[in-house]
C-alpha cells in the first residue's frame, strides 16, 4: 500500500504542465525597421517628420527627426506614439473620444498601434510634421515595412 501511495504522489507530482508560448514583443529590429520605412516614406514624398516608436509598455524603441522637421515636432510623435501603445487604438480614433483630459491620450492623428497577425497588441509608431493625413500614411507604410498589422484582424 505504501507504495501504490509514493508511486500516486510522485505520478501526480510528474506530471507536465502544458508549455506557454511566450509572450509577442515589439523588438528593436523591427522599431528600426518601422522607422526606417516610415523615413523612405518621408523622403519619397517630401515630408519632413519626427518618428517614435514605443513598445506596448510605452517604452522607447527608437526615434527619428528628420534635418529639416521642426524641434517642437519630436514631442507631438513621442506623445502620439506612447498615446497609441497605452491605449492600443490610433490617435485619430482617442481624438474622437473627446476625453481629452485621459492620461497621455493623444488627440491628433499620427499615432498608430502595431500588431501581430494574429491582433496580438505590440506597440505603436508615431509621426508627426506633416498634414495628419500624411502622418498617417507614413505611420502605416513604417508597419508594413516592418510586416506588422496597424489594425486588429
Amino acid at each position: 500500500m505504501k507504495t501504490f501511495v509514493a508511486a500516486a504522489c510522485l505520478a501526480a507530482l510528474g506530471t507536465a504542465a502544458p508549455a506557454q508560448s511566450p509572450r509577442p514583443v515589439l523588438t528593436y529590429e523591427s522599431a528600426a525597421k518601422m522607422r526606417d520605412g516610415c523615413l523612405a516614406f518621408a523622403r519619397k514624398n517630401k515630408l519632413s517628420v519626427a518618428i517614435a516608436v514605443h513598445d506596448e509598455a510605452g517604452r522607447l524603441l527608437t526615434f527619428a527627426r528628420m534635418d529639416d522637421a521642426s524641434t517642437a515636432v519630436s514631442d507631438t510623435a513621442l506623445w502620439k506614439s506612447r498615446s497609441a501603445a497605452t491605449y492600443t487604438y490610433a490617435s485619430a480614433d482617442t481624438a474622437r473620444w473627446n476625453v481629452p483630459t485621459a492620461p497621455g491620450i493623444a488627440t491628433a492623428g499620427g499615432g498608430v498601434p502595431v500588431f501581430t497577425a494574429e491582433g496580438r497588441p505590440l506597440g505603436a509608431i508615431g509621426v508627426s510634421g506633416s498634414p495628419t493625413e500624411s502622418d498617417i500614411a507614413c505611420a502605416e507604410a513604417g508597419v508594413r515595412a516592418a510586416g506588422l498589422r496597424a489594425t486588429r484582424p
